[in-house]
């Protein structure tokens, strides 16, 4: 019997590498998809498909597709987001049809954090969500609206990636240090759910086993790390083991910071918090992994406290600096 096949958009991204690995180390023939020439440790792990998912792609016949190609960003426009989230995945679906499983990677942005835990079927305040949690949504919802008779659709929203390879979360807290010490936005003393990159292609992986077992319907699930974590505790103790020193915290009160913030957003501005990043270090934001755990039996295993010698590592070996500027050319992982 053959190895199954699987495609893998945003393949050289930081989620996507990191899923062309998990699934070319499990035994899958892997299919790579990117906007951009491939790196060349890639092709080690992968064929590749050069495709913009702004364009209209090639039929693929793929066991499985994992869509992971996205724009992430809380400062990018709504044309763009949309462009990209919304009519991006129509087109991966419009060119993955023969696939029997189509895996979505949402993101938790798509809850408006209302609520101190959420859960997948809570109603959700479109007005609250920023233009990329509006978008993601978007593509949920219409993904949601076609036939998946004989087919499995599967949604995964993790929360906060993170892990080796790292382009969004460490270099914004990177940025955090200024002059030997943390610059903290409030007291960021709330509990917030966080993901290693490991629990997402575990899950991923587990899913798709699920779907096999049982094919046909649409399951959305929640990913995250099994606890959910102190996010004071997180960016002291993270920014200490990568900068390599105890670093002390300085605490700026979040009210001006947030008008300045929106005013900024509103006249397109370019500045140091985004609205959407204050929201996110000033509420409780966790996430309830009850139906990911009970319906496909996943449990998380890499926590954040074991995963940090390996971070720092990996930052130090390409370069603070690289990382915490989001450097494009940050080596594949």
């Amino acid at each position: 019997m053959k190895n199954k096949s699987i495609l893998i958009t945003g393949a050289t991204g930081f989620v996507g590498a990191s899923l062309v690995r998990y699934f070319a180390d499990g035994g899958w023939q892997v299919t790579a998809s990117g906007r951009d020439k491939p790196p060349a440790a890639l092709l080690a792990h992968a064929l590749y498909l050069q495709a913009d998912i702004c364009r209209p792609m090639p039929a693929q016949t793929a066991d499985v597709v994992v869509h992971a190609a996205a724009l992430a960003s809380d400062t990018a426009s709504r044309t763009d987001l949309e462009q990209t989230n919304i009519e991006g995945t129509r087109r991966v679906f419009a060119a993955t049809q023969a696939c029997q499983t189509f895996v979505f990677i949402s993101s938790s942005s798509v809850y408006d954090f209302s609520n101190d835990l959420h859960t997948e079927d809570e109603p959700v305040d479109w007005s609250a969500l920023s233009l990329y949690g509006r978008s993601k949504r978007l593509a949920e919802n219409w993904l949601l609206e076609q036939d998946w008779r004989g087919r499995t659709l599967i949604i995964l929203r993790p929360r906060a990636v993170y892990g080796c390879g790292d382009r969004v979360l460490l270099p914004r807290l990177l940025r955090l240090v200024r002059r030997g010490r943390i610059v903290m936005p409030g007291d960021m003393r709330v509990q917030s759910s966080l993901t290693h990159v490991h629990n997402l292609c575990l899950a991923t992986a587990q899913c798709i086993t699920h779907a096999a077992e049982r094919p046909g319907g649409v399951h959305i699930f929640n990913v995250a790390d099994a606890e959910s974590y102190e996010m004071r505790q997180v960016v002291q103790r993270l920014l200490s083991q990568v900068v390599g020193r105890e670093l002390t915290v300085r605490s700026l009160p979040l009210a001006p910071l947030k008008w300045v913030a929106n005013v900024a957003a509103q006249l397109r501005i370019p500045a140091s918090f985004t609205p959407l990043a204050l929201t996110a270090v000033s509420r409780n934001t966790v996430l309830d992994l009850t139906a990911i755990m009970e319906t496909v039996g996943c449990r998380p295993t890499v926590h954040l406290w074991s995963a940090l010698p390996e971070i720092a590592a990996w930052a130090n070996r390409v370069g603070m600096e690289n990382v915490r500027l989001a450097n494009k050319n940050l080596p594949w992982l």
